[in-house]
């Protein structure tokens, strides 16, 4: 069976994504695996092994229109469209694959002749593994976190950072969001980053994105030391992996964090779902009747669920200090 999943964007909804491929490859024997994604997630897929090929598209109908032809050359036996833009759907529509498949919603499912319930399974990488019932495999033996596989490239990327800023034990601190307007302020990361450091003696380390870092500054305070640049996605797992643990928002750093499997600290505000029930990951919310709303855009309460939410309360729900 020859498969393509579909995930455009966003760069954490690809990395969730992600783990279809490894389910697929190991549920079907001699699958093949493609995973049609923006140019700017590449990264995040390049080195895994469950991944036959990856395709990348553009902006604009004419990147469009290359993709839709290539995606019909490639002959798929199956299609698996985990977003549903409006892009997703018409190359789906148009793929002449045999399986069209996508979680049913309330109009517009003619783009699909194969529909699977969305079920709540408390995370949303475990929540698309539904979609694979689409293509025969009813329930996969393991749900497996999203992976990312450094180079040794990649690895010594993160190593020469931290040699740069001469940076020995160390917590790493993510105050930065694609949208800071629906995210915990910089200021409070800053003021909890000095809490821990005195009282674990741990050097705070701040990271961020390409065009964060005026915004990642805010939080610099106290003994906390920052990237003089930003590091590459594999590079920043690496540096996940060489952290004591791992503090930010719900965010593209939290679920890489996540996926590596470290003690991750995630302040949440009006969303639930992105992130698993398990010890390693201390999700910390201010608790508020409203919360979670899941409608950020049509808050009345101009985002209490972050203002009100205090340095001393996240330091108290971590427990583990």
């Amino acid at each position: 069976m020859k498969v393509l999943i579909i995930q455009l964007r966003q760069l954490g909804d690809v990395l969730l994504s992600s783990p279809l491929a490894r389910v697929i490859k190991e549920e079907v024997p001699d699958s093949e695996v493609h995973f049609l994604t923006s140019e700017s997630a590449r990264e995040l897929l390049e080195g895994n092994p469950y991944i036959d090929r990856i395709l990348t598209i553009g902006k604009g109908i004419l990147s469009e229109l290359e993709t839709i032809r290539a995606v019909r050359d490639e002959g798929y036996d199956a299609v698996i469209d985990a977003q549903r833009t409006g892009r997703s759907k018409r190359i789906t529509l148009l793929s002449g694959a045999e399986k069209r498949v996508a979680f049913r919603k309330k109009g517009e499912n003619f783009y699909y002749n194969t529909l699977v319930d969305w079920v709540n399974r408390g995370y949303t990488a475990w929540e698309r593994m539904e979609l694979l019932r689409g293509i025969g495999i009813e329930e996969p033996v393991r749900k497996y976190f999203p992976e990312i596989f450094p180079s040794e490239e990649d690895e010594s990327a993160a190593e020469t950072a931290l040699r740069e800023l001469g940076i020995g034990d160390f917590f790493l601190v993510v105050p930065t969001s694609r949208r800071l307007d629906r995210a915990w302020a910089p200021e409070k990361f800053g003021r909890l980053s000095s809490m821990i450091a005195e009282r674990t003696g741990l050097t705070p380390l701040i990271a961020y994105g390409p065009g964060e870092e005026k915004v990642a500054r805010r939080a610099l305070t106290g003994k906390a030391r920052i990237l003089r640049k930003p590091l590459p996605l594999r590079s920043f797992a690496s540096l996940v992996d060489r952290s004591s643990f791992f503090i930010g928002n719900d965010s593209l750093s939290s679920h890489i964090a996540v996926s590596r499997g470290k003690r991750s600290v995630v302040v949440l505000g009006p969303n639930e779902g992105w992130f698993p029930d398990l010890d390693f990951v201390i999700k910390v919310r201010k608790g508020l009747p409203c919360q979670p709303c899941g409608n950020w855009k049509e808050c009345r309460k101009d985002l209490a669920c972050f203002r009100q939410l205090s340095p001393e309360e996240v330091i108290e729900r971590m427990g583990f200090l």
